[in-house]
């Protein structure tokens, strides 16, 4: 139920952002499903192109859209990023689902919403742009929680085959993250060290 509501919400704003013909990608949780790694998750979450400039035009297609703010104003800055974050309640749902808007601002973000995956999931009918799987590693080395290390170990695990060990590399190394890469690969594969060349 709760994973019918959060998809339900993802289409959602997904429609609500399209018209903008702003670059999209889903991140977070409802990603690492996507990318073979099934886990509880409660928010959906977005890498979006948008320039500041546009913010208003944003929160006002959005709260026409039911997606209220959490706070005023509507954009947190943390460090160098810019975060919205947004609350939305499904048709008779009776239930709250977070919306986080991580705004690409970065080189880095920019160059992963520009490697972006077309994915159709369930019950969406239009394919859903996902972050790469190399990608969703980074973001989740960057975040640096105890369950992102563990979603990196498996996705590195269920996804081995396909991964591009040489953008992981070249990234972990431009974002001061190799260290961080290397203690995920040991736990994801123990006792074999990260490919070099």
């Amino acid at each position: 139920m709760a994973g019918e509501l959060l998809l339900a919400t993802l289409r959602h704003v997904w429609v609500t952002l399209a018209p903008l013909r702003v670059e999209m990608a889903l991140m977070g949780g409802l990603a690492v499903a996507a990318w073979k790694h099934l886990r509880n998750t409660r928010d959906v979450d977005l890498l979006i192109g948008l320039k500041s400039a546009d913010e208003p035009d944003l929160v006002q297609r959005l709260a026409a859209a039911g997606l209220k703010p959490l706070r005023q104003p509507p954009t947190l800055v943390v460090g160098e990023s810019r975060i919205m974050q947004l609350s939305y309640e499904p048709p008779e749902s009776f239930m709250d689902i977070r919306v986080d808007l991580f705004f690409a601002d970065s080189e880095y973000h920019q160059a992963a919403l520009a490697r972006r995956v077309p994915m159709v999931l369930p019950g969406i009918p239009e394919p859903v742009s996902i972050l790469s799987c190399e990608d969703l590693i980074m973001f989740k080395l960057m975040a640096g929680r105890v369950i992102d290390r563990a979603d990196c170990a498996y996705l590195l695990r269920f996804n081995r085959p396909s991964i591009d060990l040489a953008y992981l590399r070249q990234w972990a190394a431009r974002l001061a993250l190799e260290p961080e890469l290397a203690k995920i690969w040991a736990e994801a594969f123990p006792g074999e060290a990260f490919p070099i060349g």
